[in-house]
């Protein structure tokens, strides 16, 4: 099969535009069965929208990270890489000089990164698959800032994905972000969700849907959020934001405060759903 190493090549809006005409996006977004006139986009091929994010949504309803669930070889693997990948930072300690837009030493990090995967192959032996790798070394970022991304496995890997590959990527990410003091790309300020992720509360909301006892509004409770932040995704955003900003939840996060507000974690969900599609 012909294979050409992929390249960014959505720039601009104009790229995007192209972008949401193609077939690539049209089977991508044929995942959730939600219509594009319910979202309010303006591309008339986004019919269909995102159904492998709703999928692995419905498939951690109601489960705690702890859970026991089946980890197939293939994400045992890629755990161990992102393992990896987390302890080479003990190689680029940062510097002492205070910077605005993060640490220089994260270049050099990942400079070896990279490095380490296409030089000695280790990542590559770990993952035993060479394409998706590609976008593997992507998922922690450039020298440029830019978005997360996510990929896709089977529908048996679903709950892994989330409580174990995702959990595991946000701890990696979380590590980089704070030693590094990086800047998020593409942030909204105070005025979005978050800086740095959105599918953790996505699929955060999930895991609390049917709960009795965990209500929406626990979010300002500091001792709840401290027992069950290991629990849940959402709980676990709630308190990294109280740990990087100063300042109540009102006032660093007033889009997740107003959600607080919301009486159940399902409506909570639904509504997540839309704002992630059309944000």
């Amino acid at each position: 099969m012909y294979f050409t190493i992929p390249v960014r090549a959505i720039k601009s809006l104009g790229d995007v535009r192209s972008f949401a005409r193609t077939k690539t996006l049209a089977s991508f977004v044929s995942f959730t069965k939600v219509r594009a006139s319910d979202l309010q986009c303006n591309f008339s091929t986004l019919t269909e929208s995102f159904h492998c994010l709703k999928e692995l949504n419905a498939s951690v309803r109601g489960l705690k990270l702890s859970e026991e669930i089946f980890i197939s070889p293939l994400l045992q693997r890629l755990l161990k890489a992102l393992s990896c990948l987390e302890n080479t930072v003990r190689r680029c300690p940062p510097t002492g000089d205070l910077m605005r837009y993060g640490n220089v030493m994260y270049r050099d990090w990942h400079e070896q990164m990279v490095s380490s995967a296409g030089g000695a192959e280790w990542l590559f032996q770990t993952l035993k698959f060479s394409v998706p790798t590609i976008f593997f070394l992507d998922l922690l970022g450039d020298i440029l800032p830019k978005q997360n991304h996510i990929g896709v496995v089977g529908v048996a890997d679903h709950e892994a994905i989330v409580t174990r590959v995702f959990s595991k990527y946000v701890s990696v990410t979380r590590r980089l972000q704070t030693l590094y003091r990086l800047e998020p790309a593409g942030s909204h300020g105070v005025w979005g969700l978050d800086d740095y992720y959105f599918l953790s509360f996505y699929w955060g909301a999930s895991q609390l849907v049917h709960q009795d006892v965990i209500m929406p509004c626990s979010v300002h409770d500091d001792g709840l959020l401290k027992s069950k932040k290991h629990e849940y995704l959402y709980f676990s955003c709630i308190s990294y934001i109280k740990k990087v900003k100063c300042g109540l939840l009102r006032e660093t996060s007033p889009t997740l405060n107003d959600i607080s507000s919301v009486l159940s974690w399902e409506k909570i969900n639904d509504g997540l759903c839309r704002m992630y599609l059309v944000g």
